[in-house]
């Protein structure tokens, strides 16, 4: 019997190698021998298990049946590899150089390949709408771009890209759907004045044609359950973001998922108030700044 390489799980994607390794182990193969039942070449194999390349969900679903692996060792492994996932998208990326310019980049194609883009965030200030100074302090922060690596000028890049993406709002091709909780128009994660320019900007892009700004005031019943905030992009594709990374979920994947996030978003949207309402929030929001600082 093989004896496993000796691999930490410190990573989301270490720990899916690690599983992944155990688990050929335990069905006494070699790595050549999985990969002949995988009929995959044995370089794939070590790499995988060697946390050097993240596997796909074929590569899962033929490991597990290789190994004679059940159907909830599969759902174990189909969940760690969403981790590992995410976990590249932010470790990996954001810690080398020209990485975060990179992700925005990636980010904006998505956007214009998209008649629909939508988000919904509780308590800060969605990309497509930051000020460049706003962008920048976030990143400083902790779990933000500087936490995984990203030095000042990956940093700058970052902002760079964040304002490129931003031609999108004026773009009458698209329908932009930006929906916040009150939340986020008073929560300080940035210096005052920086939230002073940030409102200022809000006020600014609400009669924009392409973009439905809607804010859901404290005073309003919040219909939906969601624990943080998503992005929608048309009709199948969510992208939900943590500290860690973000998840990619599709439609031709996972319907009903796509489906109840599709539901929600609708929902929240539905009990936002847009308009002259909500310029009427965003002001109170900047009034009660303004005074606050007197």
């Amino acid at each position: 019997m093989t004896v496993p390489p000796s691999l930490p799980p410190k990573t989301n994607r270490g720990a899916l190698a690690a599983r992944l390794t155990e688990l050929r182990a335990a069905a006494g193969l070699s790595g050549n021998a999985l990969a002949r039942r995988m009929s995959i070449v044995q370089s794939r194999v070590w790499k995988i298990e060697h946390a050097t390349l993240v596997p796909t969900e074929d590569d899962v679903r033929a490991w597990v049946k290789a190994a004679g692996g059940d159907e909830d060792i599969l759902a174990e492994l189909l969940a760690m590899l969403d981790s590992a996932r995410a976990e590249q998208a932010y470790s990996k990326l954001f810690g080398t150089k020209g990485g975060a310019a990179a992700y925005q980049d990636r980010v904006r194609a998505i956007e214009e390949r998209s008649a629909r883009i939508g988000e919904f965030e509780v308590a800060v200030i969605p990309g497509l709408l930051q000020t460049a100074d706003y962008a920048r302090e976030v990143a400083y922060l902790p779990g933000g771009l500087r936490a995984w690596g990203t030095d000042a000028a990956g940093i700058e890049a970052q902002v760079d890209g964040k304002l490129r993406r931003q031609e999108i709002l004026h773009d009458p091709a698209k329908h932009v759907q930006m929906i916040l909780g009150e939340a986020a128009l008073r929560t300080r994660i940035v210096a005052p004045d920086v939230l002073t320019a940030q409102l200022g900007k809000l006020l600014s892009v609400l009669r924009l044609p392409a973009v439905e700004l809607g804010v859901i005031p404290f005073s309003r019943h919040v219909p939906a359950y969601t624990l943080g905030g998503f992005r929608v992009h048309d009709d199948d594709l969510i992208i939900v973001e943590s500290i860690g990374g973000e998840k990619y979920i599709e439609a031709a994947d996972a319907p009903e998922e796509v489906a109840a996030f599709l539901e929600a978003f609708e929902a929240l949207r539905l009990a936002a108030v847009t308009g002259d309402q909500a310029e009427a929030v965003i002001q109170r929001a900047l009034d009660d700044l303004r005074g606050s600082d007197h």
